[in-house]
């Protein structure tokens, strides 16, 4: 079977099998809607979008199989090194009038693309390494230099979680009016 065959059987099928009736279209509605008549402009609607839809995706097939460098539609040439008995309706041997917006590369091109890539990526990880290493050394740093600071041992024994707490409170509050302009002590008053 010809690839453009494959193609349109699998992606567009038979469109008859495929549609919904009018009615079916219908029966998606409640039934207060079914008998609306905006229901048959949706349905008008909903067609167009469909037919829109399989006509790109018959399009797309037909530039795939003619881009295809393994295109089933061509048949090896004849014994006598004509060529004359190809198949495809409109094949004419040039591909230049495909308006494709791929970028189609030759393996030496593709393998050029691929190492410039890759030297890329190789460099952006190793930054990554890097500042992540600089990130672990500085919090290290912070870890040990917080370990070096002793309270003494009357503010330990002293503190509670009541205490705290309350201390907690009241620097929110004095947080609090500092932003509303007002003196802690006249709140406190």
């Amino acid at each position: 079977m010809k690839e453009k065959d494959l193609l349109s059987n699998f992606l567009v099928g038979n469109e008859l099998h495929d549609s919904v009736t009018l009615q079916q279209f219908k029966a998606f509605f409640p039934t207060a809607y079914q008998s609306h008549p905006d229901v048959k402009h949706l349905y008008r609607a909903y067609l167009n979008a469909r037919h829109q839809t399989r006509t790109k995706v018959r399009r797309n097939i037909d530039v795939e199989v003619r881009r295809n460098p393994f295109n089933l539609d061509i048949p090896e040439p004849d014994d006598d090194g004509s060529g004359s008995s190809r198949t495809s309706d409109d094949y004419d041997g040039n591909d230049m009038d495909i308006e494709d917006t791929d970028k189609h590369l030759t393996l030496d091109q593709a393998i050029q693309e691929l190492g410039q890539a890759e030297r890329i990526y190789k460099n952006e990880i190793e930054t990554l390494e890097r500042q992540c290493n600089e990130f672990t050394q500085e919090l290290e740093d912070l870890d040990r230099e917080m370990g070096t600071i002793k309270t003494p041992e009357e503010f330990r024994s002293g503190l509670s979680e009541d205490s705290l707490m309350r201390d907690l409170q009241n620097l929110i509050q004095l947080c609090d009016s500092i932003l509303e302009g007002t003196s802690p002590e006249s709140n406190a008053s």
